[in-house]
């Protein structure tokens, strides 16, 4: 095997990344190569095959998708099934999709103006086009620990009070069904959304900044998570 050499996964293999991930049959041309480690670069027709999810989370994670460190023995060489430029041009396509650039063209269409910072008026824009478009059932949680949790969390505090706080109070870790959005709001925390944790039914009103969509398949998680990213961000 050699550099630019085309290469087949075997059957059975799983990724060394993500757990439980079959990733037998995958295509792609030798990068790297370094002893019995490949670095492979994935063929445009198994990028066009990439399930969304390993693509978002990937990109989440800072990994990039287009490339696979991976065993020699867990490979076999085959002849190339499409061209470099080919890979190229897939590569730009998903990235116009998953980029920060469509991101801002969406958010730029629901709040249509120059002026995409966090204020009531553009909070009035989203929370309308959130009413209209949101979607039940949606299963949410958080995006990283409430505001509350994070002396238990990253500090010293007593962690028996943080396991006796989080049956009366919402956790990150909890999962809690949408109910609707709360029509007061403010430039800090945003919008607010009215949830149910599935655990014991109770209600809480959460900032909708601070949660994302479970399933990511789920036509609510673009919505959230583009808000999500203009309360960050502007």
């Amino acid at each position: 095997m050699k550099i630019g050499d085309s290469i087949k996964i075997k059957e059975g293999i799983k990724s060394p990344d993500y757990e439980g991930l079959l990733i037998e049959g995958w295509i792609g041309r030798i990068i790297e190569l370094n002893e019995d480690l490949l670095t492979i670069g994935l063929d445009s027709i198994t990028l066009s095959e990439l399930n969304e999810d390993y693509i978002i989370d990937s990109l989440v994670n800072g990994f990039d998708y287009t490339l696979l460190n991976i065993e020699k023995n867990e490979v076999e060489t085959i002849n190339p099934r499409d061209s470099e430029g080919d890979v190229i041009i897939k590569k730009k396509e998903i990235d116009s999709k998953y980029s920060c650039d469509e991101e801002e063209r969406r958010i730029n269409n629901i709040l249509k103006t120059d002026d995409l910072s966090v204020n009531q008026d553009n909070l009035n824009k989203f929370y309308n086009y959130l009413k209209r478009n949101l979607k039940t059932p949606c299963i949410l949680t958080g995006m990283e620990d409430f505001d509350w949790e994070e002396p238990y969390v990253f500090g010293d505090w007593s962690k028996n009070e943080y396991e006796r706080l989080k049956k009366i109070k919402p956790s990150y870790t909890d999962r809690f069904e949408f109910l609707n959005l709360i029509e007061e709001y403010n430039d800090w925390k945003g919008i607010y959304a009215k949830v149910m944790r599935l655990s014991d039914q109770k209600s809480f009103n959460i900032p909708l900044w601070d949660l994302k969509v479970v399933d990511k398949k789920n036509s609510n998680f673009l919505l959230i998570s583009d808000f999500s990213s203009w309360m960050t961000n502007y």
